[in-house]
């Protein structure tokens, strides 16, 4: 499949030639005029709608308005696997039951943003309670599919298990850079203030950042990544620090530790 990181003008620009082409040519067949637009192989008109579909979801819905055809393809897995979500909430104000359709049809398809955030609800949502496998299994998925939120959270997990899974989640967020990390934090952290918290999970993690003081690789007390704001003690997030990569990255999950800690304060039963 051909590159997906075409832009959105120049998508609609081609669509729009694509339109002027078959309203100029047509093909007669028995004695009954056949659209040109559905001689195109099928490939080449799931591939327009796909990059049409990556920018965002009410793209999709637009260009399926545009003919029958365009409609009809828009309908395959394999758009649904790479339409864009992002923009859409994680709990809907209304049409709770066609949104619920939409993120399973995707999910399904290997959406990986409907997989990220499959995960984060059945790990941390108390609606999803003790569905902690099924959630690990999204994030898994999700991040061997390159989603930079589910590869920061499933890093955080892994090194607040411990043990042989610590490292494998270590490489896991050395693999993002400082703005991957903050954003990816920040974002779930958003997600995490929208719902009512099973503290099971939340508790554990927690506890990770009253047991690890120094890092696993060169010893560096953790310690000297804290700060004084105001009262209190905080993980300093610059970037000219002292410390090897799998220092700083413990040094991330602290600071993960801490916004879970305030974040889910209000919300925790």
């Amino acid at each position: 499949m051909a590159s997906l990181s075409t832009t959105r003008d120049e998508v609609f620009s081609s669509l729009a030639k694509i339109r002027k082409k078959v309203r100029k040519r047509r093909s007669t067949k028995k004695g009954h005029n056949v659209s040109a637009m559905k001689s195109l192989p099928n490939d080449l008109l799931l591939e327009v709608i796909a990059k049409v579909a990556t920018n965002s979801f009410d793209d999709l819905c637009r260009i399926r308005q545009t003919c029958k055809e365009f409609n009809e393809a828009g309908q395959e897995d394999y758009i649904f696997q790479h339409v864009s979500i992002e923009k859409l909430p994680l709990f809907p104000l209304r049409k709770r039951k066609r949104f619920s359709e939409l993120m399973r049809r995707c999910q399904k398809c290997g959406n990986a943003e409907a997989l990220y955030r499959q995960g984060v609800l059945d790990l941390f949502s108390l609606r999803n309670r003790y569905e902690f496998e099924s959630g690990f299994e999204c994030l898994e998925k999700a991040t061997a599919k390159g989603h930079i939120e589910a590869t920061y959270l499933y890093g955080v997990f892994l090194t607040c298990v411990g043990g042989e899974a610590k490292q494998q989640g270590l490489q896991s967020l050395c693999s993002l850079n400082g703005k991957d990390l903050s954003e990816s934090r920040e974002r779930f952290m958003t997600f995490i203030q929208s719902m009512w918290v099973n503290n099971v999970l939340v508790r554990k993690i927690l506890a990770y950042n009253d047991r690890v003081k120094a890092c696993s690789q060169c010893g560096n007390l953790q310690n000297n990544f804290v700060t004084k704001r105001g009262w209190d003690d905080v993980y300093d997030e610059g970037d000219n620090l002292n410390g090897c990569g799998s220092c700083k990255m413990n040094r991330e999950v602290n600071i993960f530790c801490d916004r879970l800690r305030s974040s889910t304060y209000v919300n925790s039963l």
